[in-house]
């Protein structure tokens, strides 16, 4: 019977994340309080134009206001805000003012196709963002695999190898990064020993599942750890273990096809070190 995996530790890794969650949590609702208070600035503005604009030029200012939010702050304040305009142009303008009785029933197809047009514009505009985030990630991205493989080609020891795969992960995307390579019983173990014990709530026989047949995740794991084999041209050469930073599976899937990657590039400067040490180069 094995022992139980050892309990993730807390490491540099894990102190991002942490601050991170109240951070996150403190933005969106930053976030919505300023869409919020964009709504009523422009019902500020639009106020004085009461009497010199016809009503649908002053829909107009609402649906730019919609369409700022939606760039600056995302989809879902910009939803509130189309909801928060359509109001704000009911009370405040439509008569009579200053309820949300209607006389005109016309104006109940202005504010359907005002809300509709506001949502179609949060939907495309924030859909673009999302778009050129993702561009900008994965070019983000492409360049630390690019420095990443530059510092593996110059990594003359095991120790070096695994120091970068940890100082990449971290930088990266926040995670933590173990190499495990074989000894000469064949058991998989870390280049950097700690106290000769495993870290990061490694399991021995999960690292031995990914090096003798294919990526896994263990999600009985205090925190979970995702393994990769090492594949080289001429073989598995190892184990690249990845533990979330927090207790959910979530970064390790979103970031797979990236973690093999990743692995693919560890997993050629293993080989080309165990090259040289076996012909003594």
């Amino acid at each position: 019977m094995t022992d139980p995996p050892e309990p993730v530790m807390a490491s540099a890794a894990d102190l991002p994340q942490a601050l991170k969650r109240p951070s996150a949590i403190g933005a969106v609702v930053r976030n919505y309080g300023i869409a919020l208070l964009a709504c009523g600035l422009t019902t500020a503005m639009a106020t004085p134009l009461l009497g010199h604009f016809n009503l649908p030029n002053i829909v107009m200012l609402f649906l730019l206001t919609v369409v700022v939010v939606s760039l600056w702050l995302g989809r879902g304040p910009a939803i509130m805000a189309s909801f928060v305009s359509v109001g704000s142009f009911d009370f405040f303008f439509v008569p009579p003012r200053f309820t949300f009785t209607v006389d005109d029933p016309q104006y109940f197809l202005t504010f359907a196709v005002m809300l509709v047009v506001a949502l179609i514009i949060s939907h495309l505009t924030g859909g673009l963002k999302r778009q050129a985030s993702v561009a900008a990630m994965h070019e983000r991205r492409s360049h630390a695999l690019s420095a990443m493989a530059q510092e593996l080609a110059c990594a003359l020891k095991m120790t070096q190898v695994e120091e970068i795969a940890r100082r990449f992960m971290r930088a990266a995307i926040d995670l933590e990064a173990t190499v495990l390579l074989p000894d000469k019983s064949g058991d998989l173990k870390t280049a950097i020993l700690q106290d000769g014990v495993w870290t990061h709530g490694i399991a021995p026989l999960m690292a031995k599942l990914a090096f003798e047949n294919a990526a896994c995740t263990d999600l009985d794991a205090p925190h979970p750890v995702s393994y990769f084999p090492l594949k080289a041209s001429t073989g598995v050469r190892g184990v690249m273990a990845v533990a979330s930073a927090t207790h959910s599976a979530k970064p390790l899937y979103e970031h797979h096809e990236f973690l093999e990657t990743v692995a693919s590039l560890i997993a050629s400067a293993v080989d080309r070190l165990q090259l040289a040490e076996r012909t003594g180069t």
